[in-house]
């Protein structure tokens, strides 16, 4: 992280713990609602760099496998745990929102509006940040991602994969 974006991440953070008590248990309440707009919205940004090298070339052959990935991830999300399924329904909720997004990745735009790269860079702080919830969001996300990428039948033959096949 370098000095400008570590300043300001603090200012960040400063000025949403000046709002206030009431402010914060409004937001806290509201970001543990499921919110599948926010999820679309973060899902749309981040899957195309957490899948960057696995996806088709063609443009409409990847948008359709983004299309079948995010309808994958939300059927599963109803089988995780009820804490799991709150906690990745936060994160959506604070990625989508500017002010917690920005104490969150540094960037002040939209997560869809960074290029490739950034989102790549992005994911890679977080994997190797020192912060443990940030680490945490990492593999929530990717270990979400990658399940339900890799989860659909035609992608077992990029791997080597064969069902297992029962009697």
């Amino acid at each position: 992280m370098d000095r400008r974006r570590f300043i300001l991440t603090g200012i960040a953070l400063g000025t949403a713990a000046s709002l206030g008590g009431g402010l914060a248990i409004m937001g806290w309440q509201h970001s543990q609602a499921p919110d599948s707009s926010n999820r679309e919205l973060v899902l749309s940004a981040l899957l195309p760099a957490l899948l960057y090298g696995a996806l088709p070339q063609d443009a409409t052959l990847a948008a359709a496998e983004l299309d079948r990935t995010k309808t994958a991830i939300s059927d599963f999300l109803p089988f995780l745990p009820l804490r799991q399924q709150q906690e990745l329904n936060q994160l959506f909720n604070l990625l989508a929102n500017r002010i917690s997004q920005l104490g969150l990745t540094g960037y002040v735009t939209a997560l869809s509006d960074l290029a490739l790269q950034q989102r790549l860079q992005l994911l890679n702080q977080w994997r190797d940040s020192y912060l443990t919830l940030l680490q945490q969001a990492y593999h929530g996300l990717r270990e979400l991602l990658y399940g339900a990428y890799y989860g659909q039948s035609e992608h077992w033959q990029a791997l080597a994969y064969s069902a297992p096949r029962f009697r």
